[in-house]
């Protein structure tokens, strides 16, 4: 069961919203404060926190601030009644995972906090498996191209695979791919067609991106 920290001084709205994502099967923990919240952070390690961008003792941007330097995995959505423009941008640049405007859908606030913890979990699973051989599987120059090349087109047969590698020989292709497909990265599907995984999307895009900044 995930928990779920609500940050908000108006305790009609968290009424609101601790009832509805109770029902819905989640654990939840209530503060009034940014203190009170970020003291609860540290007892309960909340997966989520819903934080009010208006509270009485911090400005909410500044209380995600200081929740994503104690807990940088802990996806925060911001809610607010009188947001501007500028705010959800810095919310953003501060790592909220997502910003919803009071007053809201609670089933719609509720779908999102399903999507927001479905990505976290995804991405704590792309970590574990970013093993050795994940690693060395996309660290191959002809691999990270097949690999580049399905994430962009999508499922793609064995000799356009070959075309966009400029590839000649069949075998060494066969070889490669099967790396791929060892590594979990890529899939064959029943009409010959080759396309990375969903958890080799996620994969790609993380790991692609970290072997880029440490050529940096």
């Amino acid at each position: 069961m995930s928990t779920i920290l609500i940050v908000d001084d108006d305790r009609h709205t968290t009424s609101v919203l601790e009832k509805a994502l109770r029902r819905y099967g989640f654990g939840v923990v209530t503060a009034e404060s940014a203190t009170e919240g970020i003291s609860k952070l540290t007892e309960t390690q909340p997966e989520l926190v819903l934080l009010d961008l208006v509270l009485p003792d911090m400005r909410g941007l500044e209380a995600l601030d200081e929740i994503k330097r104690i807990s940088p995995e802990t996806r925060v959505i911001i809610i607010s009644a009188f947001p501007s423009i500028a705010d959800v941008v810095e919310a953003m640049k501060l790592g909220a995972s997502d910003f919803l405007v009071k007053p809201f859908n609670v089933d719609e606030l509720v779908s999102i906090v399903k999507k927001t913890l479905e990505e976290a979990r995804l991405e704590r699973k792309v970590e574990a498996k970013l093993s050795d051989s994940v690693i060395k599987a996309l660290s191959n120059p002809i691999r990270k191209k097949i690999a580049l090349y399905l994430l962009h087109a999508g499922a793609r047969r064995f000799s356009e695979v070959a075309r966009s590698t400029e590839m000649d020989d069949p075998s060494k292709l066969s070889f490669h791919l099967r790396v791929l497909i060892d590594a979990g990265i890529v899939s064959k599907n029943k009409a010959g067609q080759y396309s990375l995984t969903g958890e080799g999307v996620a994969i790609v895009e993380k790991l692609l991106l970290r072997l880029e900044r440490e050529k940096l």
